[in-house]
């Protein structure tokens, strides 16, 4: 039999709600030179039936029904029995415009370096309502600088080149809830490129259930673990994170203070996002471990944000010489980021003061 241009990768789990419309996208490509391989990972819905239904009549379908093993490895699963030369990712609540993969495979004509290409998508609602349109860096330098620190694509929304995937070993299970990120990353590392088409490609549903949604804790965390893992290969050396089965805050420790730096101080301000309404001893004891953080933490812009809140923190509490003394701490130490929060905070106060004398 010969190989399809493309295999599409979508995997399930109790996604019955959306299913139905995701599939139908899929099948409506201009670009029908595929194989569409659906994971149903354990679902306990009607997903299941939803799938056997559309397999029945498009032989494209390959269908494989599993006990829960959860995304990441139903994943690599869906890489392994995958044909093509590319894959593209699907999920099972967003819809795939009609010229996606004709646009998106296009693009890896003649073009070796290439690795993975997602494009610009549009959010729309739980009923399908588009609330806003996502933009990303198509390429180039612009892309590689939001790839320091967050992801340059939309996961559901991109083909990939199978044997480049393959090689570097699919997803990590151990970046769960992060797992996209952390393979852009190294993807970049090994040499390839990675590109957006500047157009929406795919309409991507925001909902309650949604994984970003009810693990955001623990996706931010391991998208900073996957951002240090580059680092270190970028340095030359070991990716301490090889062989660990799982990420949790320690994790970050196994990183050198020289490339953590500043993951310390996003860690620590996140932290303490809620200092500003804190009791007294709760501030006082945040300022304790503020003392405790290495120096290179310490120098970290993103700490003036820390600094405002128990300064603000200690005004509430009558302390206001504690409170004075932050805040000229604050000043002294991170100039732009301070006057940028109390400018931000001068207009807000003068807006509200001529809305409520409108009144």
């Amino acid at each position: 039999m010969t190989a399809p241009a493309l295999s599409v990768l979508l995997p399930v789990y109790n996604g019955e709600r959306y299913l139905a419309k995701a599939i139908e996208s899929i099948l409506a490509q201009t670009f029908a030179d595929f194989e569409f391989i659906i994971v149903n990972d354990g679902s306990r819905d009607g997903s299941g039936a939803i799938i056997d239904g559309y397999a029945a009549h498009d032989a494209r379908i390959r269908v494989f029904h599993q006990d829960n093993r959860g995304l990441v490895d139903t994943l690599n699963r869906g890489i392994a029995l995958a044909r093509a030369p590319l894959i593209a990712r699907m999920d099972a609540d967003d819809i795939s415009l009609p010229r996606r993969f004709e646009l998106q495979v296009s693009r890896f004509e003649n073009r070796p370096d290439l690795a993975v290409v997602g494009g610009f998508i549009v959010l729309i609602d739980d009923a399908g309502t588009p609330i806003r349109r996502g933009d990303y860096p198509t390429g180039g330098a612009e892309l590689l600088r939001l790839l320091e620190f967050d992801s340059p694509l939309a996961h559901p929304a991109v083909v990939m080149r199978r044997d480049v995937v393959s090689s570097l070993g699919g997803y990590r299970p151990q970046y769960k809830h992060a797992e996209d990120y952390d393979l852009w990353l190294r993807v970049h590392d090994a040499g390839y490129a990675l590109e957006n088409v500047a157009v929406p490609v795919l309409h991507y549903r925001q909902h309650a259930e949604k994984v970003s949604f009810r693990h955001s804790q623990q996706q931010m965390l391991t998208a900073l673990v996957a951002r240090l893992a580059h680092r270190a290969r970028a340095a030359g050396l070991v990716d301490p994170t090889d062989d660990i089965a799982a990420i949790d805050e320690t994790t970050i420790r196994l990183f050198p203070l020289a490339l953590r730096g500043d993951v310390d101080a996003e860690m620590f301000v996140r932290k303490h996002n809620m200092l500003s309404l804190a009791d007294l001893p709760t501030i006082e004891q945040a300022l304790r471990d503020y003392a405790e953080l290495p120096v290179e933490a310490r120098q970290d812009p993103c700490l003036a944000h820390f600094l405002m809140r128990a300064a603000r923190g200690l005004w509430a509490q009558r302390r206001r010489g504690g409170a004075l003394g932050l805040l000229a701490r604050a000043l002294v130490q991170h100039p732009t980021i301070v006057l940028q929060l109390l400018h931000g905070k001068l207009r807000r106060a003068g807006a509200s003061a001529i809305s409520g004398g409108g009144r």
